[in-house]
């Protein structure tokens, strides 16, 4: 059982009602909060929805769009969908040249942090069979770079060299392409991931698919990228 949480902007009491998202049963609860209402009341009314949730069974819960009192629970986890994505940057990057119409042995992917990072690292060596180069733009990436070469045997050009697509791992750094920005306040730049059978709420996808990536029951080989204008 994952517990869903909406807002609605008017008054009302508040109240469950058993769901399906995708493949999980759910139990939605909606908090009402009209305009003016007192900020000890949507206290009061956010733990009334999270004792709730936790009395019919749910472990974490999943925001309607919009919801705007993620960071005042206090006895729920919501899902977070970033680390999947991180975690996924390779088969992002890959989708990312789809959408450019490059294939993959024709395209460069640049990979852009901050500072190395294991999520850039896996991306680096999953994406290293299957592209024409990569361009790694993080400190301490020249040295990567020549370990990737010596590993891989595939060109890892300079970064003035520039890509065909960016995966980036943080703000700040090269931007070549279309770009999926993997860090808090990025975007995907029109793309979003599925999955191969799966048919996910329009308006929570994101989330329903980062539950079912952590308990395993959605495989890498799974997972597809689409437009998200026509993500199922």
């Amino acid at each position: 059982m994952v517990g869903q949480l909406v807002c609605v902007r008017e008054k009302g009491r508040g109240r469950g009602e058993p769901v399906e998202l995708g493949p999980l049963a759910a139990l939605r609860w909606t908090v009402y909060a009209p305009k003016g209402l007192a900020p000890w009341r949507l206290r009061r009314r956010l733990r009334k929805a999270e004792r709730a949730l936790i009395r019919a069974g749910a472990g974490r819960v999943i925001l309607g769009p919009d919801f705007p009192w993620a960071d005042r629970l206090t006895l729920l986890r919501p899902v977070d969908p970033l680390p999947m994505l991180r975690a996924c940057a390779d088969v992002l990057a890959l989708g990312a040249l789809a959408a450019e119409g490059v294939s993959p042995h024709r395209g460069r992917v640049a990979l852009s942090a901050p500072r190395l990072c294991p999520e850039l690292e896996g991306a680096a060596e999953r994406l290293c069979p299957l592209v024409r180069g990569l361009v790694i733009d993080a400190p301490g990436g020249e040295d990567y770079a020549r370990y990737l070469q010596a590993k891989f045997g595939l060109p890892v050009s300079p970064v003035m060299a520039g890509a065909d697509v960016t995966a980036a791992f943080g703000p700040g750094g090269g931007r070549w392409g279309r770009c999926v920005e993997l860090y808090d306040g990025g975007t995907l730049n029109g793309l979003a991931l599925a999955a191969e059978g799966l048919d996910l709420p329009t308006d929570c996808a994101g989330q329903v698919l980062a539950l079912l990536w952590e308990r395993g029951e959605v495989k890498r080989d799974a997972l597809r990228v689409c437009l998200a204008d026509s993500a199922p």
